[in-house]
């Protein structure tokens, strides 16, 4: 089985009933051949240019990723990867995850490579292409789960927390306001990225908790799906059925002796669920 060091961003492509995700470091885009297995005889890759930390769909099905420093668009077809903005940062910064809103508009967050404080930024871009500034300094950004058309959860992985943060009149986030909705900041585990079920429950990847949580939209903690793998970085719902959970996870900085504890590190999983996954918006795009 084929280990990825830091596997990313599980997408349903329902166009053409496969599975993509990305592995940050070795700058591929995997896709899946079969809607439910996935293993090495059945993935292919593709090279992309930059480390790609997030995937995502467009109205038109193309597929679109968040690079180092900009955002392009890829045509799997033809093999084209078109560049669709420059992102106003030093090459000391890169993307990391996001999420199309109910609104349409991409909601991202950057940050350090090598992260040294709350030195990121949450960005949101719109179907001209313009990028606005949420004025929201962060650590590591991730989660990007939007609880309803109003409110969205964003995780800062630096600071092992996730904030509830509402959406202003003005269309901006108003991070100043924002609650915590998730503290793990006094035990070894982190909030990453995760998805939202068609009964409005959130499934989070616990990285260093080797599970993947489930919890009620106000927040308290439901089940729990335990891993052979310490750091999940992701889930996201798909199939034909939309009840198949896909995740992700990494073997960055495990030891020998943490990948004999947990084999499964750095693979990509699969679970059916009794539940079905919430449709996920497409990012419109007339630019």
């Amino acid at each position: 089985m084929t280990k990825f060091y830091l596997s990313e961003s599980p997408v349903w492509h329902d166009s053409t009933n496969k599975w993509m995700w990305t592995d940050i470091q070795d700058k591929h885009i995997y896709q899946s051949s079969d809607s439910l297995l996935v293993d090495e005889n059945k993935f292919s890759k593709k090279n992309v240019p930059q480390m790609v930390s997030n995937l995502f769909l467009s109205s038109d099905n193309f597929i679109l990723a968040t690079g180092e420093d900009c955002i392009f668009k890829i045509n799997l077809s033809s093999n084209r990867i078109d560049k669709q903005i420059t992102l106003p940062h030093s090459n000391l910064f890169r993307c990391n995850d996001g999420t199309v809103g109910p609104d349409g508009k991409y909601w991202f967050g950057t940050m350090e490579k090598s992260p040294t404080g709350l030195n990121g930024e949450v960005y949101s871009l719109d179907e001209s292409m313009k990028l606005v500034a949420q004025n929201a300094p962060i650590g590591i950004p991730n989660s990007f789960i939007w609880l309803d058309d109003s409110s969205i959860l964003i995780s800062d992985s630096l600071l092992q927390k996730t904030y509830k943060v509402s959406l202003a009149a003005n269309g901006k986030l108003d991070w100043v306001n924002r609650t915590i909705w998730l503290d793990l900041s006094d035990t070894d585990c982190t909030p990453d990225g995760g998805a939202i079920d068609e009964k409005g429950n959130i499934w989070l990847a616990i990285w260093g908790g080797a599970a993947i949580h489930k919890y009620s939209a106000g927040g308290e903690l439901l089940d729990k799906i335990q891993l052979k793998a310490l750091q999940p970085t992701s889930c996201a719902f798909g199939g034909a059925n939309m009840d198949c959970l896909l995740i992700t996870t990494a073997t960055e900085g495990l030891s020998g002796e943490h990948l004999v504890q947990y084999p499964d590190s750095g693979e990509v999983l699969m679970h059916r669920l009794s539940v079905k996954g919430k449709s996920l918006p497409k990012f419109r795009m007339t630019a």
